[in-house]
């Protein structure tokens, strides 16, 4: 999730947790601050990493661990309280706070389709529930929303209710989440359904948030000779515009597959890669994600020249692809594309 939502819910869960304790602004501030914690691998990541590759690797790796928040937690917890010149509170509330607030990062961060290492250093695998986008507007809105009550009732002397209105923002965001999950289940129902008008092979079915709404979803199909793409929005489903190619099992695609950049980029894309080769250069597309229905076009991918004997394959880079511009008129294209009056409305292209 984006940083300024992991804040606020870092401040939510410090004065569900501990605001009557420490009082509601220095709980607010301290859980804000260990929710974004976490976030500390990219920093590290800018300057130790040696190229993007490896920023792959370490983003939400150690530091989204699930052993993580007890450990700094412990630790944090018990520092800032005895440094702390505003509390006389027990060192196990500091410490509750801070577990708490940096747990709250990684099971976050989980409920979105990039992927947390919850196991690292221990296990590389990812762990991902494709319930939101990275930026989801609505679901950021919930806690302002929560903190400015609780404000409200700290103001008006009513700590217990301020206490129970950060629960019910808790309670009610978690609701949000589950909801997301529910519509990526429909949308790969819906998905499944459709495709078998269109093709009679046996496929197996994603689907994936986009950005700053939760109903309109990329599904991703792929077939024993065929990846699919489309999008459907589970506000209003519609028949689906779908893109297909067959796949790319040529000698330079696996050369790229096989080195050590395919290898990364594969796990990171958790094996949802499409891939294109001609006589000048080979890449691979991650399927997850891209703003229009195309199989080979992706946010990034992985690209190498392709060169002559007795090393035909360059090396290989991580591209960021060209995006849609940050504009009014996307985002009310974006938006028509998720809540569509019917099925004859155009959805329209977005604008690079």
């Amino acid at each position: 999730m984006d940083p300024v939502t992991h804040l606020l819910v870092g401040a939510v869960v410090g004065q569900a947790v501990a605001g009557r304790k420490l009082g509601f602004a220095q709980a607010a501030c301290w859980g804000a601050i260990a929710a974004e914690l976490p976030d500390i691998d990219v920093l590290v990541s800018a300057v130790a990493a040696d190229d993007s590759l490896d920023m792959l690797v370490r983003h939400r790796g150690t530091t989204h661990s699930l052993w993580f928040p007890p450990v700094v937690g412990l630790l944090s917890g018990f520092l800032v309280s005895r440094f702390s010149l505003h509390s006389r509170a027990s060192p196990w509330t500091w410490v509750l706070l801070f577990t708490a607030a940096l747990l709250s990062h990684p099971l976050l961060d989980v409920c979105t389709h990039y992927g947390t290492q919850l196991l690292a250093p221990f296990s590389d695998r990812r762990f991902s529930l494709p319930a939101l986008p990275i930026v989801e507007p609505t679901y950021t809105a919930i806690f302002i929303v929560g903190l400015a009550i609780a404000t409200w009732l700290v103001r008006r002397d009513r700590a217990q209710r301020a206490v129970w209105a950060c629960v019910l923002t808790l309670i009610v965001s978690t609701s949000y989440l589950l909801y997301g999950l529910k519509l990526n289940a429909d949308a790969v129902a819906w998905a499944r359904k459709d495709l078998a008008g269109h093709s009679s092979d046996l496929a197996v079915v994603y689907a994936f948030p986009t950005l700053l709404q939760l109903p309109y979803r990329r599904v991703v199909a792929r077939t024993a000779g065929e990846d699919w793409v489309g999008f459907v929005s589970m506000a209003h489903p519609c028949p689906i515009a779908w893109s297909h190619r067959p796949h790319d099992d040529s000698a330079m695609v696996g050369e790229l597959r096989a080195s050590y950049g395919g290898r990364i980029f594969e796990w990171f894309a958790e094996g949802l890669t499409a891939a294109y080769a001609d006589d000048r250069h080979v890449f691979l597309a991650d399927l997850r994600y891209g703003f229009v229905p195309d199989v080979l076009s992706s946010a990034w991918r992985l690209e190498a020249d392709v060169g002559g004997q007795p090393y035909p394959l360059g090396l290989a880079r991580f591209v960021q692809t060209p995006q849609p511009a940050p504009s009014a008129a996307n985002v009310i294209q974006l938006l028509h594309a998720a809540f569509p009056k019917s099925c004859d409305e155009a959805a329209g292209v977005l604008t690079y």
